[in-house]
């Protein structure tokens, strides 16, 4: 066998056990999503409304924007539904395990309380309000958020929710859609 052969026999050897890394795997959606957010943590987006950081976040990850707003004036639609949890109904719509990040959560009314693992108890008040899902934990149980334009803070900051803890309002959870045919 030739040195030419050898070494050509090397790398056919070499190409069909180490994987070609080929051309990068584009970010999915959520990703862009998560990414922007991450990227902008401490920082007024758009007016600093909460709303406006999911819209800017979706504007930069080529999604589609919020839609229609239903079924009252202001309950803004973000996507294509994935989970509905309203107070007062027996079986919310969805599993929590829908969840994923990158999903844009809409919350009316809301009212959580509840007990922390410390021991310590919260309560927690959105009278409308628009978040993004950074992380889900347990099952749907915790749900990490990225929100602005609560506590009087009109920066991108991080958030806790318990759903189980909901008392008062609805909160819906919206997969993004990409835009098609720019």
């Amino acid at each position: 066998m030739t040195r030419t052969h050898l070494i050509a026999a090397i790398l056919l050897i070499l190409s069909s056990i180490i994987p070609s890394s080929g051309a990068p795997k584009e970010p999915t959606l959520a990703e862009k999503i998560l990414t922007f957010c991450t990227q902008h943590k401490g920082e007024k987006v758009g007016d600093g409304e909460c709303s406006s950081l999911a819209d800017n976040a979706l504007k930069d990850a080529g999604a589609k924007g919020r839609s229609a707003e239903k079924p009252n004036k202001g309950d803004y639609v973000w996507g294509e539904p994935v989970y509905t949890q309203v107070t007062g109904e027996a079986k919310p719509q969805g599993k929590l395990t829908d969840i994923k990040p990158g999903d844009i959560i809409q919350f009316r009314d809301v009212k959580l309380a509840g007990k922390e693992a410390n021991g310590w108890t919260y309560t927690m008040s959105f009278g409308h309000h628009t978040a993004v899902v950074a992380a889900v934990e347990n099952g749907g149980a915790t749900i990490r958020i990225f929100h602005q334009n609560y506590g009087g803070k009109r920066v991108v900051m991080d958030g806790v929710l318990h759903p189980a803890d909901l008392k008062e309002g609805w909160l819906r959870f919206y997969r993004p859609v990409a835009k098609t045919g720019k």
